[in-house]
């Protein structure tokens, strides 16, 4: 019941990736000028004015540029070689530049494009950059040359990060080679949505507050017949309990290694907060109130449930309720429930009071982008300038990743931004050089609200900015990676779902395997990532 999280922080901060061009208003920012309707296509802007009168063109000397960039979501790599964004780009700062056409979520297939002696200037990725740095690849970048080039860009990441953790948090084994980046979406746990006409319809007044309540309102809405059909055809949830896991002490993975209040690193899938929280579950499942298929049912079949009302609680991002994101759940249940309504719920609090949500990482920098070991520094200055550009120029920003105001977008009332639905596919999108590609920036919370969360979707976003959050990874301030979580992570999430799975299915007794499920937890690597991120947690505390 567990999706499998590595808790990696060499992600990059795009939120999320399956909601890209869904989420193009609802997670991905705007400025606050407004534009001038033009043509159907984003047309390239005057090139930049000198900072005062006399003053040299910074971008006189023309450049070529190798760009990696962040691809859509859905497996389309982005192919159009002469879109009309990579124009405009390329006449504002006297650039040329050469897109290359790979699928940056593919760690096979980066690996063999370096592997391959190739390289590229700007380089973006969605996957783990740090095989690239370790062979050398990739060009070390002062964290100086950022503030300096890059002010504002800095500035946006620092109103969301202490600058402190940001500075340590950048550096892979002490060195810079990236240029980070940050979005509202990683301080925003996932959240709880339940039916409120369920509710009604078994008699519950209020929302449940507490573990005992939340019980209840699952063995109503299994047994009570919650949608009035006659029939008995519903089930409590479907999926990951996360408040439930709150409750317990920590959040949506099973590869978490947590600090405890003495200094102690240890790791989650083995502590006895994850033990009672198994024996809950196993009882839940004995009662009938999980749907069985959640073990094996993926994303899409828990939506197609959740559309025709087969169960009655779900946990999301906040993204995933808004309007102004295409399939969101909201509209998918109305849709074939038109009396279906939600409320969200705030987590309850387990046995020793204890109560948070999940599924985000202990804050820290993001991968943003990177640069090849041979790009030169007047081309790394100019990719940096760009980039930057996307903070400090609204117009441009707004050209590079919606394209024309009034043709390719427009506001409501309050000036939020509304993506014509023709713009938002992927193919679209490829064709444009709209969206990440070219555009992808750090956004903060108060950024989006005031140009890209429409009013009536921000309920599930403040609710999630105001509970407690236990984290995928660690409870503590990292720098660098684990190497022995990189060499055997996915053999203790192997265990761990294992012994998880077949605990919650009622086949194996939890209390009489305990003590061998633990040992071969540790020997899968367990041990030795403790004892690294030990190591780690002792150094920043020195």
């Amino acid at each position: 019941m567990t999706t499998t999280e590595r808790g990696r922080r060499t992600r990059s901060a795009v939120w999320p990736v399956a909601a890209v061009l869904a989420g193009a208003i609802a997670l991905s920012g705007c400025s606050g000028s407004k534009q001038e309707a033009g043509g159907t296509s984003a047309t390239p802007s005057n090139a930049p004015a000198a900072s005062g009168a006399g003053a040299a063109n910074p971008f006189a000397k023309h450049l070529d540029i190798t760009w990696l960039g962040y691809n859509q979501a859905g497996g389309k790599v982005n192919d159009k070689l002469d879109s009309p964004t990579k124009k405009m780009i390329e006449a504002k700062f006297n650039v040329t530049i050469n897109q290359v056409i790979l699928d940056i979520h593919k760690k096979e297939l980066v690996s063999l494009y370096f592997a391959e002696g190739k390289t590229a200037d700007y380089i973006a990725l969605n996957v783990d950059f740090g095989f690239l740095a370790d062979q050398g690849l990739l060009k070390k970048v002062p964290q100086e040359k950022m503030y300096k080039v890059m002010p504002e860009w800095m500035k946006m990441i620092e109103t969301m990060l202490d600058p402190k953790v940001l500075q340590s948090s950048m550096k892979y084994k002490g060195e810079n080679y990236y240029v980070p980046t940050f979005n509202h979406a990683r301080l925003q746990p996932h959240i709880m949505a339940i039916r409120k006409d369920w509710l009604d319809n078994v008699g519950i007044a209020k929302l449940p507050e507490t573990m005992e309540e939340y019980h209840e309102v699952l063995k109503r809405f299994t047994f009570n017949d919650p949608d009035k059909n006659g029939k008995d055809d519903t089930f409590g949830s479907h999926g990951i309990q996360l408040y439930l896991r709150g409750a317990y002490g920590f959040g949506k993975s099973n590869e978490a290694f947590y600090a405890d209040q003495n200094g102690k690193v240890y790791p989650v899938a083995i502590s006895d907060g994850f033990k009672q929280y198994l024996k809950t579950l196993q009882a839940w499942n004995k009662e009938g109130l999980i749907d069985p298929e959640s073990i094996t049912d993926q994303r899409a079949q828990q939506r197609q449930k959740w559309a025709a009302g087969k169960f009655g609680i779900i946990a999301d991002h906040p993204s995933w309720f808004a309007a102004s994101t295409v399939g969101n759940l909201t509209k998918m249940l109305a849709d074939k429930n038109p009396n279906g309504r939600i409320e969200f719920l705030q987590p309850f609090a387990g046995p020793g009071g204890e109560k948070a949500s999940g599924n985000l990482n202990y804050p820290a920098a993001a991968f943003g982008f990177a640069f090849g070991k041979d790009t030169s520094d007047e081309k790394m200055e100019r990719i940096m300038a760009i980039k930057e550009a996307l903070i400090t120029d609204n117009d441009f920003y707004m050209k590079v990743f919606y394209g024309d105001e009034g043709t390719m977008y427009t506001r409501d009332q309050d000036g939020i931004v509304k993506v014509l639905p023709e713009y938002l596919t992927v193919d679209k999108i490829n064709e444009l050089g709209t969206n990440n590609y070219f555009g992808n920036r750090p956004k903060n919370w108060d950024y989006v609200t005031k140009e890209t969360i429409f009013k009536a979707d921000r309920l599930p976003y403040e609710l999630a900015l105001k509970i407690p959050v236990k984290y995928n990874d660690v409870n503590f301030p990292l720098s660098g990676t684990n190497a022995a979580f990189e060499k055997y992570g996915v053999a203790i999430a192997t265990v761990a779902l294992e012994f998880e799975t077949n605990a919650i299915g009622g086949k194996l007794d939890i209390d009489k395997d305990w003590e061998a499920y633990k040992k071969k937890f540790l020997d899968a690597g367990g041990q030795a990532i403790m004892e690294e991120y030990q190591k780690q947690y002792d150094a920043i505390k020195k």
